[in-house]
């Protein structure tokens, strides 16, 4: 079964770089000149900030539809440097990897609120249910950018007119527990951009592996997110493509041992994306007598945020189904914006 697994694993990160190549094209963009889009009116700042670098005056390797989707939800997963995909094992792992849904034996729901850059915020949540031949879920995602005046070429200062933009994605997963060491997942995902002047919508596709290798606690997880094919964006037949992202990551416990009442777990997770640079991550969960976490994690690869910091509540106000609350702080090392915050309550039923 190692073998065969091992074999699983190799060709999968071999697809990876076949799916996901090493972006080249290279753009500079500079908030000092709005730039105009479809009709005159201005690019929706998300365009920018929206990207794991945030794009204020950074060069980027590429450019992508929805990037809202490649903001990660959930305070506990961000805490930990976004260093989760082999770490998440209930229903914190909705959106990060569908395969580890399979640990859940009966139902869950988690509900998220993200303080993001330039008085936008995001919110989701997700529910997964054990049925017997697996686990089914939902999820979604919802963002909102705060009112802003539109620019056009003859009036780059405002025109008067004013606009709000927001995107939603709703997703259906499955799991499922193939042996004891060895989980699939999947989703397909419903994807809407509200771009004032237009709304472009596409479907996409998630799939992904959770594998238990036998050594100690160690397991090595990795996922493809945001498969889809490219989306046209105007009339004119110009298309852009999904920021599809593939993670490779592992895990282990550290200190004690999983599930007793203070461990300690090391998560690490190298990604790579379509119109960014390949990025690394890694983060660390203490568990103090199964009530308190505290969580930290680091970024490299990232231009405009390393650090994050985090902690988490739990208590079973009925015996094993415990509810939980996770908050999550990130650093904004350019100091334009407030810094992200996350809050996160999650529980089982």
């Amino acid at each position: 079964m190692m073998n065969r697994m091992t074999v699983v694993t190799l060709l999968l990160v071999a697809v990876a770089f076949v799916v996901v190549p090493p972006a080249t094209a290279q753009l500079v963009t500079d908030w000092g000149d709005t730039p105009t889009g479809r009709d005159g009116a201005a690019i929706d700042p998300r365009m920018d900030f929206a990207h794991p670098a945030w794009g204020y005056w950074v060069k980027r390797v590429g450019l992508s539809e929805f990037p809202f989707l490649k903001i990660g939800q959930g305070a506990r997963g961000e805490a930990m440097g976004g260093a989760f995909v082999a770490v998440g094992d209930d229903i914190t792992a909705a959106f990060w990897n569908p395969a580890a849904l399979a640990h859940i034996d009966g139902g869950a729901y988690t509900l998220n609120y993200t303080r993001w850059l330039a008085n936008s915020y995001l919110v989701s949540g997700a529910m997964a249910l054990n049925v017997g031949f697996g686990v089914i879920g939902v999820n979604v995602i919802s963002f909102a950018a705060e009112e802003f005046e539109v620019t056009t070429p003859t009036a780059p200062w405002g025109s008067g007119t004013k606009a709000q933009v927001g995107d939603i994605a709703i997703g259906a997963q499955f799991a499922k527990r193939m042996t004891d060491k060895f989980m699939l997942g999947g989703q397909i995902r419903w994807v809407q951009e509200d771009l004032y002047l237009e709304k472009v919508s596409n479907v996409d596709y998630a799939v992904s592996s959770f594998f238990y290798t036998g050594f100690k606690s160690a397991r090595i997880a990795m996922g493809f997110r945001n498969l889809g094919p490219d989306v046209k964006v105007t009339e004119g037949g110009f298309t852009s493509s999904m920021p599809i992202t593939f993670s490779l990551g592992a895990a282990m416990e550290v200190y004690g041992d999983k599930g007793s009442p203070s461990y300690a777990t090391l998560g690490y997770e190298h990604e790579m994306m379509t119109d960014y640079q390949a990025v690394n991550r890694v983060g660390v969960e203490m568990w103090l007598q199964n009530m308190l976490a505290l969580r930290a994690g680091y970024r490299h690869g990232f231009e405009l945020e390393d650090w994050s910091l985090g902690f988490g509540l739990k208590y079973e106000v009925v015996p094993d189904k415990p509810i939980s609350l996770d908050v999550s702080y990130h650093n904004e090392k350019l100091g334009f914006f407030d810094a992200p915050i996350r809050v996160s309550l999650g529980g089982a039923f």
